[in-house]
């Protein structure tokens, strides 16, 4: 237990210096039905309690709690590819639709959006509002960030996102269907940011070797931790997205500290005790 003003006690001196130098001007007139508490102890002694009850509750006395929240989650950052070639076979409303159940199933994720094209940008920051990342992300469509495909770039974008989180977990889940012909930044580049922040990426490729720069994905997973995925049909992007879902969890402990204050009590006490004083004696 501490105490917030403890300089409060040295009134108690002068109490003690003004009950034997101040004697109170009349006689009490005891009440004589009040047995029990004509076997308290004397005024004066009560009196003393009394006013020491009330300074420890002005002393404001408290103690120190803490409890650990957990919660377990990680910081995920979904980087989907809308360029031109994402409207063949319908791949951009399948992907919608398996990534809208994914963030659907991530309950205590922080959630992140990119999309790229020719160009890449942040669609929607993280967020543990999977409905609002949800709506973003079913109200893109293909080319809207043009018709190119910038891999790099997306990856980007997403670092800025993840980089300030406090989630020991960080995640990219990329997901494309062709080869990077527009980013502006170096793959060591990006590499070198990857890893500076401890972000591991995830790549999905959608289609065969013949489309998809899988030599390209498989060097950004190694470097980062991460594993390489190919998709060649709505179903195997369905089981990819189910088994990156069961990456083990990170816990994030949040300590929380808090002060439980006291003076309730000994100001209880002092009224109980001043009731008892005032049942014994008139002035």
């Amino acid at each position: 237990m501490e105490i917030t003003y403890p300089w409060v006690f040295l009134i108690f001196i002068f109490y003690f210096i003004c009950e034997k130098y101040c004697p109170p001007s009349r006689m009490a007139i005891y009440f004589p039905h009040f047995e029990f508490t004509n076997k308290m102890p004397t005024d004066r002694w009560l009196r003393a309690l009394i006013v020491f009850s009330l300074l420890t509750a002005l002393s404001n006395p408290y103690i120190h709690k803490e409890f650990i929240q957990n919660n377990k989650g990680d910081a995920i950052v979904l980087s989907i590819d809308s360029s031109g070639s994402m409207a063949e076979y319908d791949k951009f409303t399948i992907v919608q639709k398996v990534a809208n159940d994914f963030i659907k199933r991530r309950i205590n994720d922080e959630i992140g959006l990119v999309i790229f094209g020719t160009n890449a940008f942040i669609a929607s920051p993280l967020t543990r509002n999977r409905d609002f990342v949800r709506d973003i992300l079913n109200r893109a469509y293909v080319g809207i960030a043009g018709r190119n495909t910038a891999i790099l770039d997306s990856l980007l974008q997403s670092v800025r996102l993840l980089k300030d989180s406090k989630a020991k977990t960080k995640i990219i889940i990329l997901l494309t269907d062709g080869m990077d012909n527009s980013s502006k930044i170096g793959i060591n580049d990006i590499i070198q940011e990857l890893q500076k922040y401890n972000i591991k990426v995830y790549t999905i490729g959608i289609g065969d070797e013949t489309v998809v720069n899988y030599n390209l994905l498989r060097y950004i997973s190694k470097k980062t931790g991460g594993k390489t995925f190919e998709a060649l049909s709505p179903k195997d992007i369905s089981d990819i997205y189910n088994t990156i879902d069961k990456l083990e969890k990170t816990d994030i402990k949040n300590k929380i500290i808090y002060k439980e204050y006291l003076y309730i009590y000994p100001l209880g006490f002092a009224i109980l005790l001043l009731l008892i004083y005032v049942g014994r004696r008139r002035w």
